[in-house]
């Protein structure tokens, strides 16, 4: 989505070759107001996170706030009434931010949210957008900015279709639009690309798939070498001759062996 707009406010959003999004502007009756997002892709959260935002126009800036990470979002550092406020994020068990506290460790901010991330009990007043699932809500939109699609925590839905497939094994994963394929209590959507845990699923798919692809030959190679091995010892101590139908099955199974091992190396 590049821009939203109603009777009184337009917004307009800009996005870097990756498709993380580095500006947003709103003008309304109050004005216009540019906020800048510098992002890392290559931090631990393992996810595109803000680092600093800026407020004004693109190129003179100023940082307003400022963000640390470890495995998740530790703490947002913000100018306010000329004074930085350092705030901690303290989460539950779905990794929803449910408080804030100051650099004393005492509590300033509480949240509450429904399943699909609804916030219907909210006390404090630090500003603070990152919320449901530690993410970014944008209050000017009314919606979650989840990388590759913004979501509506209303309708528990995105606005634009999933650019990933699904899983045909699991038909919630083929809707385009639902969060966390209609069930966020055991899934999330951190990249707005598909369920979390359908992408682990994904991920470890492939990863058999390409074991088989490397294993099946080398168990080829096991299999036809012990093969050769059965033949030689069946060729020096059978004192018979061999008939004719089993000198055939001795070339085939050289042959194929030949094959085998010529995938392998």
């Amino acid at each position: 989505m590049i821009s939203m707009s109603n009777t009184t406010t337009s917004i307009s959003m800009k996005y870097d070759a990756f498709g993380n999004r580095v500006s947003k502007t709103v003008i309304n009756t109050s004005g216009t107001t540019t906020t800048q997002y510098l992002v890392d892709d290559l931090n631990p959260t393992g996810y595109p996170q803000v680092l600093d935002e800026l407020s004004g126009p693109i190129g003179s800036g100023v940082v307003q706030r400022t963000y640390s990470y470890g495995l998740q979002r530790i703490s947002q550092d913000q100018y306010i009434s000329n004074a930085w406020l350092l705030s901690y994020y303290q989460y539950d068990g779905g990794g929803s931010v449910r408080q804030l506290t100051n650099s004393v460790g005492v509590v300033t901010d509480s949240y509450e949210y429904d399943a699909f991330g609804n916030s219907f009990t909210k006390q404090g007043t630090t500003p603070n957008n990152y919320l449901y699932r530690g993410e970014q809500y944008d209050s000017d939109l009314g919606l979650y900015y989840l990388r590759a699609r913004y979501y509506n925590p209303a309708t528990g839905r995105f606005l634009s279709r999933d650019p990933e497939d699904g899983l045909f094994t699991d038909p919630a994963s083929l809707h385009k639009y639902l969060y966390a394929n209609g069930d966020p209590i055991n899934g999330w959507d951190p990249t707005g690309r598909d369920d979390d845990f359908i992408s682990y699923l994904k991920r470890v798919n492939l990863s058999i798939q390409l074991t088989l692809k490397v294993a099946a030959p080398a168990l080829a190679v096991v299999g036809c070498s012990l093969t050769v091995v059965g033949t030689a010892l069946k060729l020096a101590f059978s004192t018979p001759p061999l008939d004719g139908f089993t000198w055939v099955l001795i070339a085939s199974s050289f042959i194929s062996c030949l094959s085998a091992w010529g995938k392998f190396l």
